[in-house]
């Protein structure tokens, strides 16, 4: 029987595309609000998987609208009950279940100095619906495994609805319809991310490299590894990389890299050649053939992906190898030690 992390990794084409039937009309006639009240600050505020969402976000809604975006520091209200001046800032709590004290602190405080606020929450009824200005639902049910699959995309897809919904009608629109045929996509390569698993199961340490619209993957699929598995997986940028970390790569050392086309992938050439004089074992996730070709294994995603699309299809077959792996080694990835659904810290 497959462990529920793999049952809810299969449920995200749809889950993607309830997200966006239903929240299509609420995200525009929120952008349409933010334009009008001229906002020049962005402040994410979140926790784990939900981290690494913001963090997406974060290079996506600065690419395409041009507002600064900050991760928040939540201890800078919470422990040093700092007041800020947020008159025109939007500050958007992410979180899982709405119920993380620190997350919905922030937002509270946030609001008393002037900000609107904003949660994007899988639970229509948690705590953060009602310390918010306004809420963006995920789409996808209830998330049992305490691994974070489903929720992390869909609050990815809520930060596509929301970018496109602050720029304005001469910027390009991103197409993020096509995400969920694409995730379908990327689910089919199963049986490719089994045949690799064999290969790592006793891997103990290793590096996950993105950079730009890729780089919150290389922390979300670094994460996956972590609690999942109980491999010790560090992230970085590959431009990061080549300052200090590149010293720890030793023959075999096993690297695992997201390529997408667009403009980090000559960046990530460069990383790669080195890599292979340094003969490290190389896992890439790339439509490219010339990354192919320089790494050791790769997982090749459709050609005609974007870099801008790239993402959400991207970070699949991550999930597969994470879940996958851990049943290798024969570890429960529904149930990691140590660890609960809702994590609860101020």
């Amino acid at each position: 029987m497959s462990s529920l992390m793999l049952q809810e990794i299969e449920e995200q084409p749809r889950a993607l595309a309830e997200t966006i039937r239903e929240e299509r009309a609420k995200v525009e006639r929120l952008g349409k609000f933010l334009r009008e009240r001229d906002i020049d600050l962005i402040i994410m505020v979140a926790r784990g998987s939900s981290d690494n969402a913001a963090l997406f976000g974060r290079y996506l809604m600065e690419i395409r609208t041009g507002i600064p975006v900050s991760l928040s520091a939540p201890s800078v209200y919470t422990l040093y009950g700092a007041r800020l001046k947020l008159d025109r800032a939007l500050v958007i709590g992410v979180s899982q279940s709405g119920e993380g004290e620190d997350i919905n602190r922030v937002l509270a405080r946030a609001r008393e100095c002037g900000a609107f606020t904003l949660g994007i929450t899988n639970e229509p009824t948690s705590t953060m619906t009602r310390i918010v200005d306004e809420t963006l639902l995920m789409h996808g049910g209830r998330e049992q495994s305490v691994a974070a699959t489903k929720t992390y995309t869909g609050q990815m897809m809520l930060f596509y609805m929301l970018a496109e919904a602050l720029t304005d009608g001469a910027t390009p629109k991103l197409d993020f319809e096509k995400i969920p045929e694409y995730v379908a996509r990327a689910l089919a390569l199963r049986p490719i991310v089994e045949e690799l698993v064999a290969r790592y199961v006793f891997m103990e340490n290793c590096v996950v490299v993105g950079r730009g619209l890729s780089y919150a993957n290389a922390y979300e699929l670094a994460l996956k590894l972590m609690e999942t598995c109980y491999v010790v997986a560090e992230r970085f940028s590959s431009a990061d990389f080549f300052h200090g970390p590149l010293a720890i790569v030793e023959r075999h050392f096993p690297i695992i890299l997201f390529a997408p086309p667009g403009v980090t992938l000559p960046g990530v050439m460069s990383l790669l050649e080195r890599l292979r004089e340094l003969r490290a074992d190389t896992l890439a996730i790339t439509s490219e053939r010339a990354v192919a070709e320089l790494c050791t294994r790769s997982i090749r995603m459709p050609e005609e992906l974007n870099e801008f699309l790239a993402p959400i299809p991207y970070i699949v077959p991550g999930q597969l190898f994470a879940a996958l792996l851990a049943e290798a080694k024969g570890l429960d990835p529904d149930k990691p030690r140590s660890l609960s659904k809702v994590t609860r810290t101020l």
